[in-house]
């Protein structure tokens, strides 16, 4: 059970990576290439949105997860 709770710190650290990462990478290559989305009707971080969304459930429910296991172990 110990390790399955320290794996899901791991889910969520790996998440906010995610989260951090893609939108760096997008804000970086709209700083870099300005004309390129210029023709764009949606701003730069529309891409980045959905993996922010996704990440951020995988987060809610790890960290929900993570509670329930904290009390299980707390009680034993």
């Amino acid at each position: 059970m110990k390790r399955f709770y320290h794996f899901l710190k791991y889910v969520i650290d790996g998440s906010f990576y995610v989260i951090v990462i893609k939108t760096g990478m997008d804000f970086y290559e709209y700083k870099r290439f300005p004309r390129l989305h210029a023709a764009d009707s949606a701003p730069w971080y529309t891409e980045a949105l959905p993996y922010g969304a996704a990440s951020a459930a995988v987060i809610i429910v790890c960290v929900i997860l993570r509670a329930i296991l904290r009390r299980r172990m707390d009680k034993k």
